[in-house]
């Protein structure tokens, strides 16, 4: 449950940073690129508070973790761009 409140927290950081220019005319770039910069969170919070230590390193193939976190991470910023192209549309039909 928390995992999906922090997700949807961030996505509502980006939105906010990114501006409504983005929201209008999304690009994938951004979204990705902030996809990437959560994966902070897990390497230097989460993995090190569950005893993996930081970034997976105590884990018995970090690499794979790293890897791992990194791609799910890319797949939140491929869903904030998909769900802005919906947010797009939808804002181009009441205009």
């Amino acid at each position: 449950m928390a995992h999906y409140t922090i997700g949807i927290v961030f996505a509502l950081v980006f939105v906010v940073v990114a501006s409504g220019d983005w929201l209008a005319r999304p690009s994938v770039l951004p979204a990705l690129l902030f996809g990437i910069v959560t994966v902070v969170f897990p390497f230097f919070i989460l993995q090190p508070s569950l005893g993996f230590g930081i970034a997976a390193s105590r884990t018995p193939n970090p690499a794979k973790a790293r890897l791992k976190s990194l791609v799910t991470h890319l797949v939140f910023g491929a869903g904030l761009y998909g769900c802005a192209l919906g947010v797009s549309y939808l804002m181009r039909l009441h205009a």
